[in-house]
């Protein structure tokens, strides 16, 4: 009789523990995929271009002061392209000792001849590298690019004056379509004085 009562109770248990519920599945739920980054409105670029030129002007105002505190010489230094007829002149440029001095991307240097540099320096020998990016009137495809680096020698509490004018002669861009030949003739004619600082300009 004992044993027919486990028997009954075995029975029962077993289906129960078969039939016990499974623990309920955490639902996964992807995240959405982010949306494409806003792009900046042509008025927040210009903003932005404005601080940064600002910032840029503030910096060049307080390194030529205090250049002016250190340093006792000082150039100046005119550049002008003389042959604007034929050419335009996309860029121009002035480097003293590598650092970027004069930057000029409108042709101004073909239009006028006024001083594009004047600042204090430190007394000894300086590299002056000038550049001169020009192409043609008659067929843009002819460019020239023209680069020459100088030494001077700037005394102390002088003043140096330079000035230099570029050219070309040449004729590339109008004769080659016609007559299968041209050249280019590109000059760079480089003046350079001292004179004392509190000098008057004649």
């Amino acid at each position: 009789m004992r044993a027919l009562v486990m028997l009954v109770v075995v029975a029962t248990a077993v289906p129960a523990q078969a039939q016990a519920p499974s623990a309920p599945t955490a639902a996964v739920t992807a995240a959405p995929a982010p949306g494409p980054a806003a792009q900046p409105s042509i008025d927040d670029l210009q903003r932005e271009y404005e601080k940064i030129r600002a910032e840029l002007f503030s910096a060049r105002a307080r390194a030529a002061a205090l250049s002016q505190t250190v340093h006792s010489s000082k150039v100046q230094i005119y550049l002008r392209y003389t042959t604007p007829r034929f050419f335009h002149v996309n860029r121009a440029s002035i480097r003293i000792d590598g650092a970027s001095v004069f930057e000029d991307l409108t042709s101004a240097v073909a239009n006028d001849n006024v001083m594009r540099f004047d600042g204090f320096v430190a007394p000894g020998k300086h590299q002056v590298t000038l550049r001169i990016d020009a192409e043609t009137k008659d067929d843009p495809a002819y460019g020239t690019s023209t680069e020459s680096t100088f030494t001077i020698d700037v005394p102390a509490r002088r003043l140096v004056i330079l000035r230099a004018d570029v050219e070309d002669q040449g004729d590339m861009g109008y004769s080659w379509g016609k007559k299968s030949r041209g050249s280019y003739k590109l000059h760079l004619d480089v003046g350079v004085e001292a004179k004392a600082i509190d000098e008057k300009k004649p």
